[in-house]
């Protein structure tokens, strides 16, 4: 990755900037729901806080990869510490969690008349999937009306794995999510195996 700052970095924080607002709006709903009390306090004592304002006052310039890789680590750390907290005290939790999440997917929507490529970068420039050097996703068909990936690395379970959780939570949310963004638009999306995903024309 580039000493300098561009553009790359910019899409980067803004996929931590929502997979962290998605990790506020499941501690906000558990709130919500009397399930926890200062979920966000434990989160920012175990893990740090993000910062907020634009990413150029608050970026190291001097090491531009090791501070974005930080910033990685604590949303996808919050993330997983939230949920499988959560899910211990109650494990039914998780489908209203995945209610949630679709409605916060709804608000970052890809709607309207999409191609499936269209679709495909949506996903590609929101949902975070480590570093762009991991190249997570790779595409296996692209036609006018089908596209086809697979996530050749698992790039989430680690941190799930340092406090004991499941990864399969993380895609089971990670799919709501999608399922949010794209309602109402003119793609459907599909998992159809072990790290394999459709994107269709309806």
């Amino acid at each position: 990755m580039s000493a300098f700052l561009g553009p790359i970095h910019t899409w980067l924080y803004n996929k931590i900037l929502l997979q962290n607002a998605m990790t506020d709006a499941i501690a906000a709903y558990a709130e919500e729901k009397g399930w926890t009390k200062g979920l966000n306090e434990k989160l920012a004592s175990r893990y740090g806080t993000l910062e907020t304002g634009n990413l150029e006052d608050n970026i190291n310039t001097d090491n531009i990869h090791g501070w974005l890789q930080e910033r990685v680590s604590l949303v996808e750390n919050r993330l997983a510490y939230a949920v499988t907290t959560l899910l211990e005290e109650d494990s039914t939790r998780l489908d209203e969690m995945k209610q949630a999440v679709k409605e916060f997917g709804k608000n970052h929507s890809a709607s309207g008349n999409l191609s499936v490529k269209q679709a495909y970068d949506h996903l590609e420039n929101t949902l975070l999937n480590g570093m762009p050097c991991d190249r997570v996703n790779q595409l296996v068909k692209e036609e006018p009306d089908l596209l086809a990936y697979r996530q050749t690395v698992e790039i989430h379970q680690p941190y799930w794995d340092l406090i004991h959780g499941d990864v399969s939570n993380y895609y089971e949310l990670r799919e709501a999510l999608i399922q949010g963004m794209f309602e109402g638009s003119s793609v459907q999306f599909h998992h159809t195996g072990n790290q394999e995903y459709e994107l269709r024309s309806r």
